[in-house]
């Protein structure tokens, strides 16, 4: 019957392929346009009576269906799951504003590289990745073909037996779900997809090339960038066809810029801005041409770059900013000034001024004119109406010059407002933060002096502004050498403190950080000079006795390499156990680094040595000196947390030690401890698989290839999401959703059994199963260590 059947409609199927479903790769059409309805209505029929006795099921592998599950994926999901790809990404670029005073992204959705904010799973691109999975799951066709008496035994023909996707349309669903991942930034999803794609297709080298090229994308999306190189190796010697080598061309550009490879990058970039035949794309990608061009000096090209974003039918915003652009890049300064000074008095520009203002302002910078540069960044801030990015880099730029200056109260509110306003993706964001920071700690105390120094000029009450004064020039002196790194402005301040002090209770402490000073910045006579005062004057003391050690120059001239050396060092032999390593280093960081911001790391570290070696009443007085010396510290909680629990008669975990090889039953152990107050104990709430290895231990990439393997391979109609985090001091491979405890345990043993897996990742991992709760805890700064403590009380 079947048979029958399929030669009924042989005649009309066999055409229909050729004149309709390929229609997208050049095929003309045979018949009038006209009577398309009919003959797709005949071929319909056709088809339901042969379903009709045959069924559709997709396990079932002949021609016919074959050509129903085809037709079925192209024109009632995949036609519309593209459709939806493309209003998204559509959306997405129109609804986009571009930053042009920073650098632009090559895409509108592209990764920012500063941003600190977990991503959540999905975006605006589900909808496709829905689509997509239901095609896969009720299209797919994988069980193997009858053989045909009648084909020739050909290689051909051999090789298509072979294969393990017999839909042949099959591979574009699973394409458009790999891409969609990439537009939802979810990159690690987008390379499972792939990866898995490329082994699945691995006999349509098109195919392969196409998954390898989005892949090369998310991989540069997340940083990884020798595994994007990798690939850029493998495919730009194969031959592409051509939409595919342009898509390779944009791919390599974004990687190469990422990487800062900017000479390198212009190549790919020109051809990637001739290629695109999106406006509002081409528009930004040229703009993003001048700008490379700016930064590697060809400022006559840059120049040229921005002219040419006028004549791509440009809205007159953006028209406005190339202008800008071109001011910066142009050789004739005078003539610049004059053309940006009439556009300042042109009314349709009124809502720029702020930015007319500040490229002036930068003209003048450019040629050392600082006061009038200082002028017009004035100007720009007073004229600011959206307060938004603009002034922010402006203030960015005010801030600086004061604080070449020194001029920190006038620096401080500079940076503190641009702070609010700036992008973290802006190259200026760290700098800013850390003098935003730094000035706030120090401005209150200059300012406290300022107002002081005045009333001590006035005779009012000069005892008590003299104690008060006497403080600040020592607070302020730290500051500026601790955490400015201002060493001649601390030189000064000190110098103050001992000329207007010379009886002060400090005079110690500003020796010895005039000695520090001296030793950094290479005058070693006045070095000398200080610390044979030191020891003449305060042979007793904690600074005599480190001088005393040879290292001790050494160590002043290294201080925080050394002092972070000495913690890891001593971290690591507490992980191993090493109780007298530990003890040992504890007491020469208390010789050279008494001072040292982390001297509470260090004590903590020999308390919980002190319970490795079994001493509770050395572990309680040590406990409570770290309380007493550094109240208010992260280390204290914990010793606090650690002395309530020894109050109640526990006993305190040890620190669990490093990752050697594959514990596959730690999955077993829940987190119930009736004594815990931090955890969540409830069992049925979502979880995750954590797993877990020390940074560097084994390639990512690989262990998630090899987790996408097992869950393609083992649930058709699951999917779970996958992506790194950290959980200190480890890297973690997280997958999810589980909806219990059980349910993430029944996966971990399902995985701990698959003999591919076990095969491709061998040493190096531990799986941890933990409630989404308990992993924002962890994230939140609670130590890996007390999980498992909670795990293992239970």
């Amino acid at each position: 019957m079947e048979n029958q059947l399929q030669m009924l409609i042989r005649p009309l199927w066999i055409e229909l392929p050729m004149c309709v479903l390929r229609q997208g790769h050049g095929c003309k059409m045979l018949f009038p346009i006209l009577n398309m309805h009919a003959y797709l209505k005949h071929i319909a029929a056709g088809m339901f009576i042969v379903l009709l006795c045959t069924g559709c099921s997709s396990k079932r592998n002949t021609p016919a269906t074959r050509a129903w599950h085809e037709l079925t994926t192209r024109y009632n999901i995949y036609f519309n799951a593209e459709e939806a790809y493309n209003e998204a990404l559509k959306s997405i670029t129109e609804s986009h504003i571009d930053n042009y005073q920073t650098w632009l992204p090559m895409y509108p959705n592209s990764a920012d590289p500063n941003d600190t904010v977990v991503k959540q799973p999905g975006g605006p691109f589900d909808r496709v990745v829905e689509k997509m999975t239901t095609a896969i799951q009720e299209h797919s066709i994988t069980a193997k073909p009858r053989r045909d008496p009648a084909q020739p035994n050909t290689q051909e023909y051999r090789d298509w037996l072979r294969q393990n996707e017999f839909n042949p349309f099959i591979d574009r669903a699973w394409l458009l779900m790999g891409k969609a991942h990439v537009q939802n930034k979810d990159y690690t999803e987008a390379i499972s997809v792939l990866s898995y794609t490329v082994r699945l297709f691995a006999y349509d080298i098109d195919v392969v090339s196409e998954a390898q090229i989005w892949m090369m994308r998310a991989y540069t999306e997340m940083g990884w960038f020798s595994d994007a190189e990798g690939l850029a190796l493998t495919l730009q010697v194969r031959r592409l066809p051509k939409d595919l080598h342009d898509k390779f061309t944009e791919f390599y550009a974004l990687l190469l810029i990422r990487q800062e490879k900017y000479r390198d990058a212009l190549p790919f970039l020109i051809q990637t801005v001739k290629s695109e035949k999106s406006g509002i794309q081409k528009r930004r990608l040229q703009f993003l041409l001048g700008q490379v061009y700016a930064h590697l000096g060809e400022r006559e090209n840059a120049y040229n770059a921005f002219e040419q974003i006028k004549k791509l039918s440009t809205p007159y915003d953006e028209v406005f900013n190339a202008l800008v652009a071109q001011s910066q890049v142009a050789t004739g300064d005078g003539e610049i000034i004059g053309e940006l000074q009439k556009m300042a008095e042109n009314k349709k520009n009124s809502a720029y001024l702020d930015r007319i203002y500040a490229a002036i302002g930068d003209v003048y910078l450019s040629r050392n004119n600082v006061e009038k540069a200082i002028e017009n960044y004035l100007l720009a801030e007073e004229k600011s109406v959206r307060n938004g990015v603009e002034k922010a880099l402006t203030q960015v730029t005010l801030g600086d010059i004061y604080f070449e200056r020194k001029d920190f109260l006038k620096a401080e509110p500079r940076y503190s407002q641009a702070l609010g306003a700036l992008p973290r993706s802006s190259g200026n964001y760290a700098r800013v933060e850390f003098r935003t920071d730094v000035l706030g700690e120090l401005v209150p105390h200059m300012e406290v002096l300022a107002r002081q120094d005045s009333l001590r000029q006035l005779a009012v009450q000069p005892d008590e502004s003299d104690k008060i004064i006497e403080g600040e020039l020592f607070r302020i002196g730290s500051i500026a050498k601790d955490r400015l790194g201002d060493f001649e402005f601390a030189v000064e301040v000190y110098n103050r403190h001992l000329t207007d002090f010379p009886e002060s209770i400090r005079r110690k402490e500003v020796y010895h950080q005039l000695y520090q000073l001296y030793l950094r910045m290479g005058n070693r006579a006045m070095a000398k000079s200080l610390k044979d005062k030191i020891i003449s004057e305060f042979p007793q003391s904690e600074y005599a006795a480190a001088m005393s050690d040879p290292d001790y120059e050494h160590v002043v001239r290294n201080y925080a390499r050394v002092q972070d050396s000495l913690y890891q060092q001593t971290y690591l032999a507490y992980q191993q156990g090493q109780v007298e390593t530990v003890q040992g280093n504890f007491k020469r960081a208390q010789k050279l680094f008494f001072n040292g911001h982390l001297m509470p790391k260090f004590m903590l570290l020999n308390a919980l040595s002190l319970a490795q070696s079994g001493n509770p009443e050395q572990l309680n007085t040590a406990l409570s000196e770290l309380i007493q010396k550094h109240p208010g510290t992260e280390e204290t909680k914990m010793a606090q947390q650690i002395l309530a629990g020894l109050s109640e008669g526990k006993t305190l975990v040890a620190n669990v030690q490093p990752f050697s090889g594959i514990d596959w039953e730690s999955h077993i152990v829940a987190g119930n401890a009736a004594d815990s107050v931090c955890f969540e104990k409830e069992k049925n709430l979502p979880h995750s698989l954590l797993l877990l290895f020390s940074p560097n231990s084994l390639r990512k990439n690989e262990l998630l290839f090899a987790v996408s393997d097992f869950n393609f391979s083992n649930f058709q109609i699951r999917s779970f999401h996958t992506d790194y985090t950290y959980v200190f001091p480890y890297e973690a491979l997280q997958i999810k959703p589980f909806r219990s405890f059980e349910e993430a345990g029944r996966y971990a043993s399902m995985l701990a059994g698959d003999s591919i897996f076990r095969q491709n990742i061998t040493t190096g991992i531990v799986p941890l199963v933990i409630s989404d709760k308990n992993l924002e805890i962890l994230r939140d700064g609670e130590p890996l260590e007390n999980y498992i403590s909670f795990v293992t009380n239970e």
